[in-house]
């Protein structure tokens, strides 16, 4: 019973959108109708402008964070990869939005830093280096959710139950990824400024 109850607080706090929220009430657009059609991020920042992008990966990431420490807080450290999962999903698949939101890269950021620092930093260092290097966003985004795999596998002292959640939380967020790993091998992703 207490998995279903971190589960849906969980994934509550994670529909929370930044970009939907920025877009419907300051601008009176919903991001979903505009450029990719993903509610995250890097579409908002192309769609909405610099400043509601930045404020809406705050949001995004800051959901994570807290997602993170209610959950510890409330039902044990143990419980958190659960508890990352469900607000991954509900960033990702938020119910008033039709089950269509964002990609899960800054809540999982967020959330993930929060349970683990160093090893969330040398995962963080793969997105960065990977968006300067490349310059596209998105496979900067795909090494994130592949460095956290590798990283927290050989790494981490966290159960093995818990590696396997972690797993599917990168999993998804790869699959998340799918139109862009698609453009990515037909060489038409565009490079930060574009309007993929």
């Amino acid at each position: 019973m207490t998995y279903i109850i971190v589960f849906i607080i969980s994934y509550f706090i994670g529909t929370i959108s930044g970009s939907y929220i920025i877009g419907k009430v300051f601008l009176n657009k919903d991001i979903r109708n505009y450029g990719s059609g993903n509610a995250g991020t890097t579409n908002a920042m192309r769609v909405l402008g610099k400043k509601a992008g930045v404020l809406t990966f705050l949001i995004d990431f800051l959901k994570g964070v807290f997602v993170t420490f209610i959950i510890n807080k409330f039902f044990g450290n143990n419980y958190v990869p659960l508890g990352i999962l469900g607000a991954v999903i509900g960033h990702d698949f938020p119910f008033y939005m039709n089950f269509k939101g964002g990609k899960g890269v800054a809540t999982t950021l967020g959330a993930l830093a929060l349970y683990n620092l160093p090893l969330t930093f040398i995962c963080y260092l793969f997105w960065v280096f990977g968006t300067i290097i490349s310059k596209i966003v998105s496979l900067g985004s795909i090494l994130f959710f592949l460095s956290i795999i590798f990283v927290y596998h050989i790494f981490s002292d966290i159960s093995f139950n818990n590696v396997i959640i972690i797993d599917i939380i990168s999993i998804i967020g790869i699959i998340r990824h799918k139109d862009n790993i698609k453009r990515l091998f037909n060489g038409t992703e565009n490079k930060i400024g574009g309007k993929k």
